[in-house]
């Protein structure tokens, strides 16, 4: 099965993907961590904003971050996986 890595602002809609990198200082990475963003989680975008907010489900929780958050958070997903009904 073939990973791509990507920022998460380039996630389709429903895709879900895990969590491989944050780019950013240990502060953005706390942050980040205290709402359950952490490198190894699985995120889904349930919506895309365009050029607002992306609302993400990080376990049972709904986030919205920033594009500029949501650049600097790399994401792995299995492309043959979101084909899949």
């Amino acid at each position: 099965m073939t990973e791509m890595q990507m920022p998460l602002t380039l996630m389709d809609g429903g895709g879900r993907g895990q969590v491989t990198a944050i780019l950013g200082g240990r502060e953005m990475q706390r942050r980040l961590s205290d709402i359950g963003i952490l490198i190894g989680r699985e995120v889904e975008v349930i919506r895309r904003g365009g050029s607002g907010p992306l609302v993400v489900a990080v376990g049972d929780t709904r986030l919205a971050l920033g594009q500029e958050v949501s650049r600097r958070i790399f994401v792995s997903s299995h492309p043959e996986a979101a084909a899949c009904p």
